[in-house]
């Protein structure tokens, strides 16, 4: 199973990422380049929020704007190596580039990312450090990430973990999310449990490392906080072209409240 993510809507990888007061040249500069096929821009009342560089197959950077003024906010960018792997990624500030944060990628001699090692950054300072683990079953499913504070290993401590379940068609099923408390021990927080259709998710095959997704597209997601025993659904529907590509996504949040985003690729 690859690992994508699923932020923004469902079926978005890596967040949103906008430049604020960039100037027309900028934006020229930044416009994408891609494989016939691939993502190209996600667009929210019709404004421009997300748009994705490729090199040939290869996803290179997104660039992320500001919904009602069209600035460009921050931008990601990813370097990898000659087998493809994302090793390095960096995010920053669109008005002045400045690096918000730096991810380093580490893999196993089976090509699976196994830990990812994040700065982050305010102005000249670093503020903060992560480490994140990743764990495979044997049909080479991710099984389990854990989140440590820290930018040593050895002395890092653990903060949260998540374990996932898959179903067979590589979908992930179910996901349960702990907190560590102070003597270690993990509590389970919340338990989500997914639904998908059947058709193929335009992101799978452009994502970070780390970010988990499936390659179908999510039609629920259901959360149980079970602190409060209170439960959170989201809902998502979609339109499709001839292919079977998603072309827009309605997102249904736990009040009722709804928003659309298009979808639209290079051909």
């Amino acid at each position: 199973m690859k690992l994508k993510n699923r932020i923004m809507p469902a079926m978005l990888f890596f967040g949103v990422v906008a430049f604020s007061s960039c100037d027309d040249r900028d934006k020229t500069a930044l416009q994408p380049t891609m494989e016939q096929g691939a993502i190209s821009h996600v667009m929210a009342d019709s404004s421009e929020i997300t748009s994705y560089n490729y090199a040939g197959k290869e996803l290179t950077q997104i660039n992320h704007y500001d919904k009602e003024t069209g600035d460009l906010e921050s931008f990601e960018k990813f370097i990898r190596d000659n087998k493809g792997n994302v090793i390095k990624a960096t995010t920053h500030a669109g008005d002045n580039h400045a690096v918000l944060s730096e991810q380093a990628f580490r893999y196993n001699e089976k090509n699976q990312l196994t830990q990812t090692t994040t700065a982050y950054y305010n102005g000249s300072n670093l503020e903060y450090n992560a480490i994140t683990t990743f764990e495979y079953n044997s049909k080479k499913e991710l099984e389990k990430k854990s989140v440590l504070e820290g930018a040593d290993e050895k002395s890092a401590k653990l903060k949260s973990y998540t374990t996932y379940e898959s179903l067979p068609n590589g979908n992930i099923g179910q996901e349960k999310q702990f907190v560590v408390d102070g003597k270690g021990t993990g509590k389970l927080f919340s338990t989500t449990t997914y639904s998908y259709d059947t058709n193929q998710n335009p992101f799978f095959n452009h994502a970070e490392p780390g970010a988990e997704a499936s390659p179908n597209n999510m039609t629920v997601a259901s959360t149980l906080v079970h602190g409060s025993k209170k439960t959170y659904r989201y809902s998502y529907t979609y339109k499709y072209d001839e292919r079977g590509y998603p072309t827009s996504q309605t997102v249904t949040s736990p009040t009722g409240k709804s928003e659309t985003y298009t979808y639209l690729y290079s051909n």
